[in-house]
């Protein structure tokens, strides 16, 4: 009987294609409302309070926190396998693979630091 060798690459695939539809889906809302709607004077300036206020609420921050950290991990994901084809660095992926993913859970923890530390 042949002895099977499972690949771990269907779990960082999984993190890559979710975090690529929550920033392809969700950040272009946010580029719109900040970037482009706020300072034109569409939408009224919201007051630090208010966006304070916002931000209290447990679902906000969840809505944030999976929404940065799933795209810190999409984002390491991407350029761990752009650094390895531009550069033709594929003989050192381990090494530009745990640099990238070490930025990653470095920006996820600290989203949840920040998120949890809200006053």
């Amino acid at each position: 009987m042949a002895t099977l060798n499972r690949s771990n690459r269907p779990l960082p695939w999984m993190v890559f294609g979710v975090g690529g539809f929550l920033v392809a889906f969700f950040f272009p809302v946010h580029i719109f409302i900040y970037g482009i709607a706020l300072p034109l004077g569409w939408l009224p300036t919201p007051s630090y309070r208010s966006t304070l206020e916002l931000v209290h609420y447990p679902i906000t921050r969840i809505y944030l926190g999976i929404l940065l950290v799933m795209a810190f991990w999409h984002a390491a994901y991407r350029l761990r396998d752009t650094v390895c084809d531009a550069f033709a660095m594929r003989q050192v992926d381990t090494i530009v693979a745990a640099a990238c993913f070490a930025f990653a859970l470095a920006g996820s923890i600290a989203t949840i630091v920040a998120l949890w530390a809200v006053p």
